[in-house]
């Protein structure tokens, strides 16, 4: 009883209200669970159901409180049920719903292989998982049962327009003595979960994968939490990437450069061929259509690779290569003076006519 733990006297020392707010918590839970007392709330709530137009069961009430809030739920069942009684109800059933597993967050590394063709990983990590000793019923297997008198065995309870897990029983309807001694009678404990998830291709650092229903357990029959897991992908030696693009670095020498070819490059399903454009400049891109990751939307599609050209000078040559490469030059100036001349008789031409 989370309420009762809240506003507990010995807890609030310094709270003077914190004493009323327990007594109204206590009074509101000893209705629920005195069969006489419970037996008049029922009564009246059908009657006022009934006296509004409403079926016996008062389940057309919910549609008026949602119209009209706390104090339509007030109206429609006034009795001699005081206001800060029925405001304890509402928190003690707002406190049931707010009762859900929570939510476990790992992290996982993968290489750049991994992330760009997708993988299956084995998962673990701490969580609240079914007791082995008791399989998660919170008792021994020869422990005897009571239906429960509060909820009569269907274990909830209901007062329009809130719905709530008995309390008494813990929601199985029963009532049991006696309790497990390894999760003290809750089903579940301190352990480590193990799954197997599929991680999509093409994810990359900061994204996060949910799987639902992999997270803690409270207790057993209650809602499970869910598993989100970050990615981290490691740096690659051989490819970068910008989005759905990846790019590669390749070295050429400086008369591949000049005179062009066809080198092998890696790509992520495996080298190709591809031809150096002449006259090729260092940092020059050359496009590999479709050769990227795989794009996750509306319309599922791959992005580009970019080999990136990287023209690498000789540091040392001999009298020979020197020899051509001086010839080379020669035959550059050359090339620019007879290019300027050119130019200057055109100029002459055109002056002249």
């Amino acid at each position: 009883m989370q309420l009762a733990k809240k506003y507990h006297p010995d807890a609030n020392k310094n709270n003077p209200s914190a004493k009323r707010k327990f007594q109204e918590i206590t009074d509101a839970y000893e209705t629920l669970q005195n069969p006489e007392k419970r037996r008049e709330y029922d009564t009246m709530r059908a009657g006022s159901s009934e006296d509004m137009g409403y079926g016996a069961n008062g389940a057309e009430g919910f549609g008026f409180y949602g119209a009209s809030g706390a104090k339509g739920f007030r109206y429609t069942y006034q009795t001699n049920f005081s206001d800060s009684f029925s405001k304890i109800f509402s928190e003690i059933f707002q406190d049931e719903m707010d009762q859900f597993a929570p939510d476990i967050q790992t992290e996982i590394l993968l290489s750049f292989s991994e992330a760009a063709k997708g993988c299956t990983k084995d998962l673990q990590f701490d969580a609240f998982v079914t007791c082995d000793s008791c399989d998660g019923r919170g008792y021994p297997p020869n422990a005897k049962v009571k239906i429960c008198s509060i909820c009569r065995g269907s274990g909830t309870i209901t007062i329009p327009p809130f719905t709530s897990t008995c309390h008494a029983c813990k929601g199985s309807g029963r009532i049991i003595k006696e309790y497990c001694m390894s999760c003290q009678g809750s089903g579940v404990v301190e352990g480590v979960k193990e799954i197997k998830v599929t991680i999509p291709a093409g994810v990359d650092s900061g994204d996060t994968i949910r799987v639902p229903e992999a997270g803690n357990i409270r207790r057993q029959g209650s809602q499970l939490g869910n598993l989100f897991i970050k990615i981290k992908v490691a740096a690659d030696p051989v490819f970068t990437r910008d989005g759905a693009d990846v790019y590669v670095d390749y070295n050429i020498s400086f008369t591949q450069a000049i005179l062009g070819g066809a080198v092998e490059v890696p790509t992520l399903s495996g080298k190709i061929q591809v031809k150096i454009p002449k006259g090729c400049q260092h940092g020059q891109l050359l496009a590999l259509r479709g050769k990227g990751l795989p794009k996750h939307g509306f319309l599922a599609y791959h992005g580009d690779q970019y080999v990136r050209f990287r023209v690498n000078l000789p540091i040392e040559i001999n009298n020979r290569q020197r020899a051509i490469l001086e010839e080379l030059a020669k035959e550059e100036i050359n090339n620019e003076n007879e290019s300027t001349d050119e130019g200057n008789w055109l100029y002459q031409q055109l002056s002249t006519g």
